[in-house]
């Protein structure tokens, strides 16, 4: 079992909420830790989609380990509300345009992680021009990339990197490279405007070749910009349909922050109250503002809705996984939630697990601001500020809270809040989700629970029905009739009947049977040995137990079964028991000579149950079942013999001292006669009672 999460500086306030989150982890947050991307290779290769809502860099150590992965389908939903330094500079310059960095960025890394195109060429396009760097010396290095200057040994230095990336390009990419930088060149001499060149990277001057040659189309010249680097159609998308609009933001002293570089302004912490889309870049209009005036009423007369981008709704309705990645909120995510209709897209696909992954440090535009209060906000955008148009659930299914356990100095991580403020603590996961001390998610630890929940519903679960207590094809085939019926083969199983039999059904029978049968007899072998060596060569996850002499019915083999298909249970248990009827009438049956008999053994099973309430804190109402299922994993001791009788203490007790899962269901009960049944004897229960003890008291 997983450690508790600890969380000890909220218990005194918090008790009742922190005790409900610390049980809902138990199960959780050791396999989280180790679990990784490895998946079974048997696997059919059905690609799980997922969706991660991305800033440029917030959400590398996510998709790092997403992009590469064949069973993953991986789309980064981003905006282009990004104003500053090169690409605020390229938006200005083109008039109408998002702003190209943050999609720049996210496809260097795919294409990096990818290995889609030569590193020369990603590099290349990440190449930023010096600071100060003027038009004339701009114009010079766009010469060097088409061919026609050659710099000298005197040029600078950026000259000569340039010539040497340049050197390792095919000529395919560079032929590209040339065409659309024209393109910008061309527009350049047609405004006749200024352009600033200082640290800004090719990349982005690129890309608005790309936007001039696809008619201003944001959304195409993005795929134009992946294709270049041979990205995957659609891993980096827009959020919108590529309308333009501006961030600008009130803070908590009712001031305007103009643009989205003064949002994540590293410079000062901003406490910020609300964020707006408008039509106009503030330079352009707020000379004509009252120094003294309600930014509230101004920016919402100026707001805009912009419109969801098609494809990314598409891929929403198909999302098995839909990620709120941790990054700077207030400019590369919270705006995303914004898009108009984008959080009801959302809430309609009900299939999909919704994760909020919230940040581990401190950014400049959160200051003093919780995980709680991140959740919060995202919430409020989701819902276009409606508090109460879509339940939480229907948009977030799973809030993960990173809980470091540590609080260096200088290190601001993001507290998590007043946990009493979640309605349902079933969506809280809090541990430490951090890689190392890096202050950057452990994508293992975050996403792989759920990557791998979708991939291992397409495997079924591959069951052993092992039928035991009889060498009669007639009773072996009775019980393989009985389980057909009652529909084994529409359940999510992958079932192969096991049993020892000196003869055969004929070849047509077996045919028509849609499970696999497998006769194990071998007459120098005893059935113990057989049947355990097929097991645990059968690359089986669990094992029906049951016993074929006429006493139980095959129909419970599916009830059985179906549960076993969900895989979060260690056993199933059969239980006479929940049957009042059936019970009283085996003893009825099986003692009418003998009342006395009857009375010790009805004693003596209700003995052995509360052997186990007193020494696992567990009831179990049957333990002498003939109908049980167990994860194959139980059966791989040594200590197992599957003809004992004390089998079923052997597998009780240890999957009880494992605190494994364990579910009892009613099974139908047909009583023999005393002459055709194995009774338990007085020894046999006392024997029982003696493994269990031992099974308590063992060392592990």
């Amino acid at each position: 079992m997983a450690p508790r999460v600890k969380a000890r500086q909220f218990v005194e306030t918090n008790l009742a909420v922190i005790v409900s989150i610390s049980i809902l982890l138990l199960n959780n947050n050791q396999n989280t830790v180790q679990t990784g991307f490895q998946i079974d290779q048997a696997v059919t290769m059905k690609q799980v989609k997922v969706i991660i809502f991305s800033g440029g860099r917030g959400s590398q150590a996510l998709s790092k380990q997403l992009v590469g992965n064949p069973h993953v389908q991986l789309t980064l939903a981003i905006n282009g509300y990004d104003d500053g330094l090169s690409t605020g500079e390229v938006r200005r310059f083109l008039g109408d345009s998002l702003g190209p960095s943050d999609f720049r960025k996210n496809a260097s890394t795919i294409a990096r992680e990818l290995g889609s195109c030569s590193a020369s060429l990603i590099d290349l396009l990440d190449l930023r021009f010096p600071l100060g760097y003027g038009q004339a010396e701009a114009l010079v290095s766009f010469g060097i990339i088409s061919g026609d200057k050659i710099p000298s040994s005197s040029e600078p230095g950026f000259n000569n990197e340039l010539v040497r990336l340049l050197s390792e390009l095919e000529p395919d990419p560079r032929t590209t490279l040339v065409a659309r930088l024209d393109s910008f060149q061309k527009e350049l001499g047609r405004t006749k405007f200024p352009f600033d060149f200082s640290d800004c990277s090719i990349g982005n001057l690129v890309f608005a070749g790309y936007y001039l040659e696809a008619g201003r189309d944001f959304n195409r010249a993005i795929d134009d910009y992946c294709a270049l680097m041979s990205v995957p159609a659609q891993t980096a998308v827009n959020v919108t349909d590529g309308s333009n609009a501006f961030l600008v933001a009130i803070d908590s002293n009712k001031c305007l922050l103009a643009s989205e570089a003064d949002i994540v302004d590293a410079n000062r912490r901003n406490y910020i109250e609300e964020l707006f889309l408008v039509n106009q870049a503030p330079s352009e209009w707020i000379k004509d503002v009252e120094a003294k005036t309600d930014w509230h009423q101004i920016l919402a007369a100026r707001s805009v809705s912009v419109a969801p981008n098609p494809d990314l709704l598409q891929r929403l309705e198909q999302a098995d996984v839909i990620v709120y990645s941790p990054g700077t909120q207030h400019s590369s995510l919270f705006p995303s939630y914004m898009t108009l209709g984008l959080g009801q897209h959302i809430a309609n696909n009900l299939r999909a697990v919704k994760i909020l992954v919230t940040n581990i440090q401190e950014d400049a535009e959160i200051p003093d601001v919780s995980a709680i209060e991140i959740i919060k906000r995202a919430l409020y955008y989701l819902r276009e500020r409606n508090s109460r148009s879509i339940p939480a659930p229907f948009l977030i299914t799973h809030y993960l809270l990173n809980d470091p356990n540590r609080t260096e100095q200088g290190v601001p991580y993001v507290p998590l809040g007043r946990l009493k403020n979640i309605e349902d603590p079933r969506l809280v996961r809090i541990a430490n989700f951090e890689e190392g001390d890096t202050g950057r998610h452990n994508a293992k630890k975050v996403l792989a629970p759920f990557i791998e929940s979708f991939i291992e519903k397409d495997k079924k679960t591959s069951v052993a029905i092992v039928l035991l207590d009889t060498q009669s094809l007639d009773k072996v085939s009775q019980t393989v009739l009985e389980s057909s019926r009652a529909g084994l083969d529409q359940i999510t199983i992958e079932p192969t009947f096991y049993f020892r039999s000196p003869n055969n059904l004929n070849a047509e029978i077996s045919k028509a049977i849609p499970f696999r049968l497998r006769n194990l007899w071998q007459q120098d072998r005893d059935t113990d040995d057989l049947f355990l060596s097929a097991i645990r060569s059968g690359g089986h996850d669990f094992a029906i137990l049951f016993e074929s002499s006429g006493m139980y019915r095959g129909e419970d083999i599916v009830n059985l079964a179906s549960l076993l298909a969900g895989g979060r249970l260690d056993v199933v248990w059969g239980s006479r028991r929940l049957s009042v009827r059936d019970i009283r009438e085996s003893y009825g049956l099986r003692y009418r000579r003998s009342r006395m008999l009857g009375a010790i053994s009805y004693i003596g099973s209700y003995l052995l149950s509360l052997t186990y309430l007193f020494l696992f804190g567990r009831y179990i109402s049957d333990t002498l079942s003939g109908v049980r299922a167990v994860r194959v994993q139980y059966l791989e001791d040594d200590s197992v013999h599957i003809d004992d009788k004390r089998l079923n203490q052997n597998l009780l007790s240890r999957v009880l001292r494992d605190q494994g899962e364990i579910f009892e269901t009613p099974v139908k009960f047909l009583p023999l006669s005393p002459d055709k049944a194995n009774r338990t004897t007085t020894g046999d229960g006392i024997a029982c009672i003696l493994e269990v003890i031992k099974w308590r008291f063992r060392s592990r």
